[in-house]
């Protein structure tokens, strides 16, 4: 079985089906995880909501774990914060309504509400921005979502490695120019719809292989992910 994650697609639907075609993505046989923010920013936060939507629940390998701006969106809808109105909080409302107007929004927001901060396989930790420690999944806090790129980092990669029993720890959330790998925690957020050079990344685990789709080039490049 392939083992694929990606993470903050901010609404990038046609670049991550590009991906997936790319790689001939077979749901049936091959893992896909997921690994929070799939809307906001972009255009099409519907149509990626409800494709994953779709994949999760048919599919016993197909899994998503929550992001922030996931978070933001319940906030907003619960009437605790409006942050998300700043983050294109209303293209991605109208988006979902459009991609879910036969079902109604409201299964769509119930499918995110449901959703888990992390996952974990027999050779991975998945969490979008990474966890503090003493780590265990089931006492993971929803805090751990906005967590900063330097705090996640500050944690040695040998007491890392021994709370998740070497398995390494797959995140996204803070925009980098390529998949990186430090021995602990692979970084696979490209910057989709955020930064000035944004790329959408989709990372083969068991080969050690980055898909990239460049939104300047429209082009796809494979590279293989430096172990270290």
């Amino acid at each position: 079985m392939r083992r694929f994650a990606i993470s903050d697609i901010h609404g990038s639907y046609y670049e991550m089906m590009k991906l997936l075609e790319y790689v001939k993505f077979h749901p049936g046989q091959d893992q896909l995880v997921v690994v929070g923010d799939m809307i906001n920013r972009g255009p099409e936060s519907g149509k990626v909501v409800k494709e994953l939507k779709e994949l999760q629940e048919t599919y016993k390998h197909i899994h998503v774990t929550i992001g922030n701006h996931e978070e933001m969106m319940l906030w907003y809808l619960a009437g605790v914060d409006d942050m998300w109105v700043h983050f294109g909080g209303k293209q991605a409302a109208d988006s979902i309504n459009e991609a879910f107007y036969e079902e109604g929004a409201g299964k769509a927001v119930q499918w995110v509400h449901r959703l888990p901060l992390t996952f974990e396989d027999e050779k991975f930790v998945y969490a979008h921005a990474g966890f503090l420690l003493p780590y265990k999944t089931e006492r993971q806090n929803r805090e751990h979502l906005w967590l900063q790129r330097k705090v996640f980092y500050s944690i040695q990669k040998e007491a890392l490695l021994s709370e998740t029993e070497g398995k390494i720890t797959v995140h996204g959330h803070t925009p980098a120019n390529t998949v990186i790998f430090d021995g602990a925690r692979m970084g696979i957020d490209l910057g989709a719809q955020v930064t000035s050079g944004p790329k959408l990344a989709l990372v083969e685990l068991e080969e050690w292989v980055s898909y990239v789709y460049d939104f300047g080039s429209e082009r796809i490049r494979v590279s293989k992910i430096s172990k270290k």
